[in-house]
């Protein structure tokens, strides 16, 4: 009877080491989902509410109440989250983490870390480090925005020669976007217009340049004439520009912007190059003329002369 209950005794005191040793030691669970389900998304477009949320659950495993520490980083983002919670014994609490960014910030990813560790359990210090992190993407989302310079709202273009339009288009977007280009016109006789390029990519807050191949009509003489003595021909084109981003997010951003040409014929400088030609013609005519009356008074002096000798 003494050997068994020597061996009931010591089979039972490593039961209760072990179970008290496991009361006092501190534990912690950590997982973080973001509303938008796979990325913490934020909007940055004009008007934007800037902000992107991300729900984390923090645990406590074991049987004593727990303080446990909240610390964050956004790789430099602004992060608004509680700095501690306290868990019940085999509870759990749900907190939210902000992440905001600045408006128009350039597009991309970030990491937001969430960080919780022991700092109290049952009151006192942990006996151990016990901490738990989660890691989440951070979406900066791109938008599409941009605009179109006229550098001469209007020009005049002389009968018979070439000319080129230029125009610059601003990505006031926060991203590389490609813009899709087409004019619109009333074709006239001989007129063209061409596009230097169906479209153009600009990244972000720069510009790329425009521009329009006119070729004017070869002869206006039959058009209205202005004060200064001009035959002119007006007419506008439009350059019509749409964002490919903006269409792919299903609402497409598109501009134009009308362009006013004037055509003209210099008709003072046509009506003294014809008054030259008419000048011209009559003093040969003249010329041959006075050269043919010379000739028959020198004939009539010579008749009167032969005579008087006779």
């Amino acid at each position: 009877m003494l050997v068994f209950v020597l061996l009931m005794i010591s089979a039972a005191s490593p039961l209760v080491d072990y179970s008290s040793a496991q009361s006092v030691m501190a534990a912690v669970d950590l997982e973080c989902v973001p509303q938008d389900g796979g990325s913490v998304n934020i909007e940055v477009y004009p008007g934007a509410t800037l902000t992107g949320y991300t729900t984390c659950t923090v645990s406590n495993p074991t049987i004593h109440v727990e303080k446990i520490s909240i610390t964050t980083s956004a790789d430099g983002l602004a992060v608004a989250s509680p700095g501690s919670v306290t868990v019940a014994a085999g509870g759990e609490e749900e907190f939210q983490v902000a992440v905001r960014a600045e408006a128009r910030q350039t597009m991309g990813t970030r990491t937001l870390s969430v960080n919780a560790y022991v700092q109290e359990i049952s009151g006192a210090p942990p006996p151990n480090n016990a901490n738990a992190n989660s890691n989440n993407i951070i979406s900066i989302i791109q938008f599409a925005e941009f605009n179109l310079e006229m550098l001469e709202p209007v020009v005049e273009i002389e009968v018979g020669s070439d000319y080129e339009l230029e125009y610059f288009l601003y990505n006031t977007g926060n991203g590389m976007d490609t813009f899709n280009l087409d004019l619109d016109y009333d074709q006239y006789d001989d007129t063209s217009f061409s596009l230097s390029m169906a479209s153009v990519q600009v990244d972000s807050w720069w510009f790329g340049p425009l521009r329009v191949m006119v070729s004017a009509p070869n002869y206006g003489g039959d058009w209205d004439i202005r004060a200064d003595g001009r035959h002119t021909m007006e007419m506008e084109i439009q350059i019509n520009v749409e964002s490919e981003l903006g269409c792919q997010k299903g609402n497409c951003l598109k501009t134009t912007m009308n362009q006013k040409i004037i055509f003209y014929q210099n008709q003072t400088v046509q009506d003294e190059s014809e008054s030259g030609v008419m000048s011209g013609s009559i003093d040969d005519q003249l010329l041959i003329y006075g050269g043919g009356g010379g000739g028959i008074l020198l004939l009539l002096i010579l008749f009167v002369v032969m005579r008087r000798k006779k």
